[in-house]
């Protein structure tokens, strides 16, 4: 390329930016990560300049560039791109990389340089897929020698931006055997770490530590009595390392005696007395094994919440456990609670609350929590292109919204089909128009009237692109949507996978099943055949003759319940701590939600098969 050219190129570029530059990627609105409100790291921070770097002459830098052999015009250009982009000037960074892309890049070096450059201007575009990809070959097989720190730094603003917090936990660990980090830098991502004996050990005895005092903190979860000594045993062991001042957190939380009673607030009068009947019963089962809360219940029903500061006093309550219908939440006025009262509310609020006692988590049941969970898992299994069908109703358009919202997040190039049912005779024909059958026969029939008396033998065809099916109504429209879609599908075509939610397995016998064969749905552990514990569902239906499945899942709520009310003070605190409930893995949010992790099963006949 002649000199002159070039240098014309860079300065056009340099004045006006690239047109093109802004649909680099998707652009994620809100810049800090919502789940626990971290701020993302400065781009700014990625390449360790210095003041005087950063007030690099980038014109005569070019100037040089064009009077410059090859190899030393790299080099320059290199040197131009990383101080536009250290002046936070990416669009013009972006004119001279591209330059850049044309050049051969003899040295290892520059090779990595360039890639990390180009990694940094696409997390500028939180264009997080593309980051990876060019990180990649500066991580492994091993870490590059050049830029480490600035590449390592970048990694963990990818990991962080996508809640991959594995990830994101190792590369802070590899950082901070580079150099010192602070303690509240390292703990506020060592904390959201959802399985701290994957970590790889360090070689750095401060750095090992770190991962030591994880894995003691994650034990003393799983038994809250070992909690104080295990950490005691971790501080005896390193006593001045940097995360006495995470223990110093984590031991503030007060060691209750061997009991403590729990005020638990349940409907058991009136229209939803047999919902609060069987989280009771939940709650009991749960007691059995763990004696350390003691019980005093009351029918939220006929309860004056104006009352509520009084009766805790009154009980001398350390635990508060209720109320398990929304708009009774409402009625909590959370400002006159004690501070050092753990309150565990088994539904979402309606609203923020004014404020919440420090160990204030809700739970619930929600059927949003399910379609979220369904996005993010047909994504994780590769398909293109979902098809979501919902009753016409405001959850109905909810469940699509949150679906397609969640869907974007993990496949932001893939578009959502969707449409919505006002009963069962629409069915049929919506199911035809989504997969195309209708269409394919329209034009059919135009050939059949454009062929006059001519015989024309052919067959609608099904659309090709629709690659999965999500069903997220109640049981009775799965079983009539499900006969439709089959018989939908063209038969030289594979059948369309179909997914729902836990509604399509309520019944306790196989009366119509047949219609729901090969149908996935999502569904707490408790309920599925290869969960250890399966047999004391079973027992427990023999006893409540009327339940079906719904109750049932209420009864593993109240005992998950029981099990989140003996650790919530820590729960907030570590919030990649997931612990194994009857309801689903469950971990605690910065929001304060419960999040429930849901496991897999197809009908196959009239069997249930776990999904692996």
């Amino acid at each position: 390329m002649p000199k002159k050219l070039l240098l014309c190129m860079l300065i056009i570029g340099l004045t006006g930016g690239l047109v093109g530059c802004q649909s680099a990627g998707p652009r994620d609105p809100d810049r800090t990560n919502a789940d626990n409100g971290q701020p993302l790291p400065r781009a700014s921070d990625e390449l360790a300049l210095t003041d005087q770097q950063a007030r690099v002459d980038v014109e005569a830098l070019l100037q040089r560039a064009y009077s410059s052999d090859s190899h030393e015009r790299t080099a320059l250009l290199l040197q131009a791109a990383t101080a536009l982009q250290y002046q936070q000037q990416w669009q013009q960074s972006a004119s001279v990389l591209s330059q850049l892309q044309q050049l051969t890049l003899v040295s290892q070096e520059q090779q990595h340089q360039l890639a990390l450059l180009n990694a940094q201007f696409a997390a500028q575009q939180d264009y997080w897929q593309r980051v990876d990809e060019l990180l990649k070959p500066l991580l492994q097989p091993q870490l590059t020698p050049y830029n480490s720190e600035a590449t390592l730094r970048l990694a963990l603003r990818s990991a962080t931006a996508q809640q991959q917090w594995q990830v994101a936990g190792q590369t802070i660990l590899q950082l901070a055997e580079r150099r010192e980090l602070s303690s509240e830098e390292l703990w506020q991502t060592l904390r959201m770490v959802p399985q701290p004996q994957q970590l790889a050990p360090s070689n750095q005895p401060q750095v090992a530590a770190w991962r030591e005092l994880l894995l003691s903190i994650h034990q003393g979860l799983e038994t809250p009595a070992l909690m104080p000594a295990l950490l005691q045993q971790w501080q005896q062991a390193h006593p001045r390392h940097p995360g006495s001042a995470v223990v110093a957190q984590l031991t503030q939380v007060e060691v209750h005696a061997e009991q403590r009673l729990a005020l638990v607030l349940l409907p058991l009068t009136g229209q939803f007395r047999e919902q609060g009947q069987a989280v009771l019963d939940g709650m009991v089962m749960r007691l059995a094994a763990d004696t350390s809360l003691t019980l005093q219940v009351i029918d939220s029903n006929q309860f004056d919440f104006a009352t509520l500061p009084e009766v805790l006093q009154r009980y001398q309550a350390e635990v508060l456990v209720g109320p398990l219908l929304r708009d009774e939440v409402a009625r909590v006025d959370a400002s006159l609670l004690p501070e050092e009262l753990t309150w565990l509310s088994l539904n979402e609020p309606q609203q923020l609350l004014s404020s919440t006692p420090p160990g204030f988590l809700f739970f619930a049941l929600d059927p949003e929590t399910e379609v979220q969970q369904a996005a993010e898992f047909l994504a994780s299994k590769g398909y293109q292109r979902p098809l979501i069908l919902a009753p016409d109703s405001n959850r109905g358009h909810s469940h699509i919204e949150l679906f397609t919202e969640q869907w974007q997040r993990f496949q932001p190039n893939r578009p959502v089909a969707s449409d919505v049912y006002r009963n069962a005779d629409d069915m049929k024909e919506i199911v035809q128009e989504q997969l195309g059958v209708s269409a394919s026969e329209a034009r059919i029939n135009q050939v059949k009237i454009a062929a006059g008396r001519v015989i024309v033998d052919a067959q609608a065809r099904s659309r090709a692109d629709i690659d999965v099916i999500y069903l997220a109504g109640s049981i009775e429209h799965t079983r009539l949507l499900k006969p439709f879609i089959d018989v939908n599908i063209s038969p030289f075509m594979q059948p369309i996978p179909v997914y729902a939610n836990s509604a399509s397995h309520s019944a306790r016998d196989a009366i119509s099943e047949n219609d729901l064969d090969q149908v996935h749905f999502s569904e707490a552990p408790w309920l599925l055949p290869d969960h250890p514990r399966y047999t004391e569902l079973q027992q427990l239906l023999e006893l409540r003759r009327n339940w079906g499945y719904n109750l049932a899942r209420l009864a593993a709520f109240g005992h998950d319940a029981m099990l989140l009310s003996a650790r919530s003070p820590w729960l907030a605190a570590v919030p990649g701590f997931k612990l194994s409930g009857l309801t689903g893995q469950l971990s605690s949010q910065a929001s304060g939600k419960v999040q429930r992790q849901l496991k897999w099963a197809r009908f196959a006949g009239h069997t249930v098969v776990p999904v692996r």
